[in-house]
C-alpha cells in the first residue's frame, strides 16, 4: 500500500508536534519513509530541535500573513530587541524559535523546546480583555473573523492575528511582526494637554462608552481610556478611569471608590510599597482617576509586565489561591525574592482589611527580567470593591463586616495600621459622600479596637 505524505497533516492536526518515530509508528511505515515524506512537504514542515531529539510541526498560516513572525521585546529606552520567532502550528500549538540566549526567564523547561499548547504564557496579556478589550473586539473583530465573539475566548490564532495586524501599542513590551514593529516605531498618539483635561476627558469618556477604542487594550472592567498627556514634567502615559454621572447614586458610589483607590495608593507609598501614581479630577459631572502606566517610560520605552494570572496559570500549582500562597510558591521557584514575596502577601492582607473583594490574579503583576527573579509591578486596582454597586440591581451596599479580615487585623499589626490610615483618610476626605465617609469611619473604629 502506498503512503501519501499529505496524510501526515491529520496527525499534526490531532497532536500538534510529533517526532519522526511517532509519525512512523502511527502511519505504519519506516522512519526513512517518514523522512522522505517530511522533505516532500517542504516549507510547511517545521523542524523543532536537532538530531535524534528533533520533533516536527506543520505550519498553520493565516491568509496573507504567513505562519511565522519575528517577536520583539522593547526596552525601557524604546529600542526593540528580537528574541526569536513565533510559529503557528496545526493543532493549536505555538513554537517560539529562540535566537538569543538572553531572556532565559521566558522559557521554562515545563514547555520542552519552547512549544506551547496555546499562547505562550508571557503573551497571554495580549488576549483582549476587560472594558477596552471589548472595544478592541468591536473595532477589529470583523477583520479578524471574530465578529460577535467573546474576546476572552479567542484562540491563539485569533490573538496572534490581532497582534500582527493591530498590535503596535498593546500593553506590555512585546510586538509581533515587522509591520507592527514599523508602526510602533513610527507612531505616537497626539497628547492631551493637561490644561485641557476638563474639556477633553468628558468627551473621551462618552466616546469610550460608545465603543471607541481610545489607546491600547488595558484590562479591567472599570470604564476607562488610555492617553498620553503633556505636563510640565514631560509626557505621561495614563490610564484614565471614570465614574458614571455623579448625580446618580451608582455614579456617586463609583466616584467614592475612585477616590478610595487614589488614597490606597498614597497609603501604600507611605509604607514603602510601590503603587501606581494617580490623580483625581472631577469634570463634566463625572470623576476621573488618572493612573500612570508602569508598562511605559517617559523615553518612549516599554516595560515587560505580565499578570500573576498569566504566570500562575502556566507555571504554579497554587494558581487561583490567595496571593500569600502564590507568593510563597513564587519564592520557592525563584520568581520573586523573599522580600518581594513577603510584600505581595502584605499587599493582599492590606487589601482584605480595606474590603477589596476583587484581588484575583489579574490584579497583581510582575515585571520580567532576562533571568529570574522578576520584580513586583506597582500596586494597582487596590480599592474597597466590596462596596461597589450591583450592576444588575443598582443596589448600593451598606456597611459590612468580614470576620476573616478581623482575624488578619488581630494577627498583622503593620497591615492593620496601614488599613487604619486608609479608612481614616477616606473618612476625612471632602471628595467622598457623607454616607461612604460614615462607612469608612466605622471601619477605622473597628480596626482601632483590634489594636
Amino acid at each position: 500500500m502506498s503512503f501519501e505524505p499529505t496524510s501526515l497533516r491529520q496527525e499534526f492536526l490531532r497532536h500538534g508536534v510529533r517526532s519522526a518515530a511517532e509519525l512512523a509508528r502511527t502511519a505504519g511505515v519506516s522512519q526513512p519513509t517518514i523522512s522522505r515524506a517530511l522533505h516532500q512537504l517542504g516549507e510547511m514542515v517545521v523542524r523543532i530541535g536537532s538530531g535524534r531529539s528533533a520533533r516536527y510541526g506543520f505550519a498553520a498560516p493565516i491568509e496573507d500573513l504567513g505562519a511565522d513572525w519575528p517577536l520583539y521585546l522593547f526596552g525601557a529606552d524604546g529600542a526593540p530587541e528580537q528574541i526569536g520567532s513565533l510559529h503557528l502550528l496545526l493543532g493549536g500549538k505555538v513554537w517560539i524559535e529562540r535566537n538569543t540566549s538572553r531572556w532565559e526567564s521566558l522559557f521554562d523547561p515545563f514547555f520542552p523546546d519552547n512549544v506551547f499548547p496555546d499562547l505562550p504564557w508571557f503573551l497571554d496579556e495580549y488576549r483582549p480583555q476587560g472594558f477596552l478589550g471589548r472595544a478592541f473586539a468591536l473595532k477589529h473583530g470583523r477583520a479578524l473573523g471574530q465578529e460577535g465573539t467573546n474576546p476572552g475566548a479567542w484562540n491563539a490564532r485569533a490573538v496572534v492575528e490581532g497582534m500582527v495586524r493591530f498590535g503596535e501599542d498593546f500593553p506590555g513590551a512585546f510586538v509581533l511582526g515587522r509591520e507592527a514593529l514599523r508602526t510602533a516605531l513610527a507612531s505616537r498618539p497626539a497628547p492631551v494637554a493637561r490644561a485641557s483635561r476638563d474639556r477633553e476627558y468628558p468627551m473621551l469618556a462618552e466616546h469610550a462608552l460608545g465603543g471607541a477604542l481610545i489607546g491600547s487594550s488595558a484590562g479591567g472592567e472599570q470604564p476607562k481610556f488610555v492617553i498620553e498627556q503633556d505636563s510640565p514634567e514631560g509626557r505621561r502615559q495614563l490610564i484614565v478611569k471614570f465614574s458614571p454621572p455623579m448625580a446618580e447614586p451608582m455614579g456617586q458610589r463609583w466616584a467614592d471608590l475612585l477616590q478610595a483607590e487614589h488614597i490606597a495608593g498614597e497609603v501604600l507609598r507611605e509604607y514603602g510599597i510601590t503603587a501606581a501614581w494617580s490623580e483625581i479630577l472631577d469634570a463634566g459631572g463625572r470623576r476621573f482617576l488618572e493612573v500612570e502606566r508602569f508598562d511605559r517610560t517617559q523615553e518612549g520605552g516599554r516595560v515587560p509586565v505580565v499578570s500573576l494570572r498569566a504566570l500562575a496559570a502556566a507555571l504554579l500549582d497554587t494558581f487561583g489561591e490567595p496571593w500569600p500562597r502564590e507568593a510563597e510558591e513564587l519564592r520557592q521557584t525563584g520568581w520573586l525574592s523573599e522580600a518581594e514575596a513577603g510584600e505581595l502577601a502584605s499587599i493582599w492582607r492590606f487589601g482584605r482589611l480595606i474590603a477589596n473583594t476583587d484581588m484575583h490574579d489579574g490584579n497583581a503583576s510582575l515585571i520580567l527580567s532576562p533571568a529570574k527573579p522578576a520584580r513586583l509591578a506597582p500596586v494597582y486596582d487596590m480599592l474597597p470593591m466590596g462596596y461597589r454597586p450591583d450592576t444588575a440591581s443598582g443596589q448600593i451596599p451598606g456597611l459590612s463586616q468580614d470576620l476573616a479580615a478581623e482575624e488578619i487585623a488581630a494577627s498583622f499589626p503593620k497591615e492593620r495600621e496601614m488599613a487604619g490610615r486608609f479608612w481614616t483618610a477616606l473618612a476625612g476626605s471632602k471628595m467622598v459622600s457623607p454616607g461612604f465617609r460614615e462607612i469608612a469611619a466605622s471601619h477605622a473604629v473597628a480596626l482601632t479596637r483590634r489594636a
